[in-house]
């Protein structure tokens, strides 16, 4: 696309700069003759205003107004050629384009508008023969790097190579680059501090707020419609990829309701996960926030951050259970994404025999353990465990549940009783008897008579400093280890 410069360099045109010189690599998109009072109106971006001064105001005050205007309207430049009895192009508008970069060209009145604008419109058009045959060259580029199964990154090198700019592909909304091309990463590498400063962003279309960002490499970047063009085009890659992900989100979480409800061994599931870029060090991992927070999960299977891992991701009870690799900055970042104060708990590494249901158990009793302790992730049975209140591990809960509470739910199961519930709403209640016995639907004697009962079976008086603690212990282990205490006590 030819530029202000390129049109002064035109023997045959005769332009001269009277100001604004610094702006010449302004694109002049189009040109148009306009002697109205106000062209900002009539004119779009990057187009050349030529006028023989018969809208110009008089006054330098006036026009100092008037040129601001006109730069103000993003019009590349304007070509005065002015006729007898036209007012004089005052030193106020020259210092005012001046100080904008902005163009003022002069001309002969004897200069034909029409031959300048044929040159610009000659330009435009092999311009746009030039884009469509770049656009051509640019998608058989980018269908060769898909038909080679390359990666994301190595299909923008290859459209850095055939365009000439250094290319990023980045999501405005968490600041990361989803791609960068070779050349982007080499010059962010050497000139970081120079890196960004001449980029223009790109809108891409119908995914989410992520940009095409282009910067200066053998050429600069001066063509935005062809940007936009190249955006389209990538952009239908990553609404592809989104519908892959939602797919392997849905099928994923089949896949782990199963292992969580053993319907189905690790073992059958283990070549799925190095399909979806699981290969080894993978562990189950609880999300959970504080105080049973909701968790922000619905996209978080597109995260940046997952672009090359498929991980078993299922909702439940407000908290947020997955199989992915260990990686405590991968999963840390994504418990800050899901909720303000979110921790993460991790089971111990899987294998292929292991229990995907005993290793769920594991990483809630670690999230647990996190949240006691005022810390963002724990690792099951590491020194960090020792800390809180909760048992060590999942047998140990186990063993502190069946030692407590196993008289009561044997007694429940035998004389189809509620002693477990009642106890657990008398504790959940902070020891108020008629609020727990209005909760219960009982009379506030059958509630005494019950607890006296618990006191009977365990030895601990649930009004007591101890008896409460004790038992109130052995059910926040069942709870936060998602133990059943019908399946514990037999």
């Amino acid at each position: 696309m030819i530029t202000v410069d390129g049109l002064v360099a035109v023997p045959s045109l005769g332009l001269t700069y009277l100001s604004g010189s610094r702006g010449g690599s302004r694109p002049v998109t189009w040109a148009h003759a306009c002697d109205l009072p106000d062209p900002w109106r009539w004119f779009k971006t990057g187009d050349l205003v030529m006028t023989t001064g018969g809208g110009l105001p008089p006054s330098p005050d006036e026009q100092r107004k008037w040129i601001a205007k006109l730069i103000d309207s993003r019009v590349s430049s304007l070509v005065v050629a002015l006729k007898p009895g036209a007012p004089a192009v005052s030193p106020a508008l020259l210092e005012t384009a001046d100080e904008r970069d902005f163009p003022v060209l002069s001309a002969s009145f004897d200069l034909q508008f029409v031959t300048l604008a044929r040159t610009v419109i000659e330009s435009a058009v092999e311009t746009e023969r030039e884009r469509l045959a770049t656009i051509k060259r640019l998608y058989d580029v980018y269908w060769q790097s898909l038909h080679a199964r390359g990666t994301f990154d190595a299909r923008i090198s290859a459209l850095e190579g055939s365009i000439g700019w250094a290319l990023e592909v980045r999501d405005l909304d968490v600041g990361e680059t989803l791609a960068r091309g070779r050349e982007a990463a080499r010059r962010r590498a050497s000139r970081p501090e120079e890196f960004g400063e001449e980029s223009v962003e790109a809108p891409m279309p119908g995914v989410g707020n992520v940009a095409l960002v282009a910067h200066p490499g053998r050429r600069p970047v001066q063509d935005r419609p062809l940007l936009q063009h190249l955006g389209g085009l990538i952009a239908l890659e990553l609404e592809h990829h989104a519908a892959q992900r939602d797919h392997l989100r849905a099928s994923g979480q089949d896949l782990l309701l199963g292992l969580l409800d053993d319907t189905v061994d690790l073992s059958a599931v283990w070549p799925e996960l190095r399909h979806r870029g699981m290969a080894a060090g993978v562990v189950v991992v609880c999300w959970k926030a504080a105080d049973h927070a909701p968790l922000n999960h619905e996209n978080i299977h597109h995260d940046v951050r997952l672009q090359h891992l498929a991980p078993l991701l299922a909702y439940r009870s407000s908290m947020l259970l997955g199989v992915i690799p260990d990686d405590s900055e991968l999963l840390s970042s994504l418990a800050a994404k899901l909720a303000g104060q979110c921790a993460v708990g991790l089971s111990t590494p899987l294998a292929a025999s292991t229990q995907v249901s005993e290793a769920a158990r594991q990483a809630q009793l670690a999230v647990a353990q996190a949240h006691e302790a005022g810390i963002r992730l724990v690792r099951y049975c590491t020194d960090q465990c020792d800390a809180g209140f909760l048992p060590r591990s999942v047998e140990d809960a186990r063993q502190l549940i069946r030692r407590i509470l196993g008289p009561l739910v044997e007694y429940d199961r035998s004389h189809d009783g509620n002693l477990v519930a009642s106890l657990r709403t008398f504790l959940g209640n902070d020891g108020g008897w008629q609020r727990s016995s209005d909760d219960l639907g009982v009379h506030r004697q059958t509630l005494v008579y019950r607890l006296r009962k618990v006191e009977q079976l365990t030895g601990l008086k649930p009004t007591s400093t101890r008896g409460s603690a004790m038992l109130w212990l052995a059910l926040q282990a069942a709870d936060r280890a998602q133990l059943s205490l019908d399946d514990l006590v037999t």
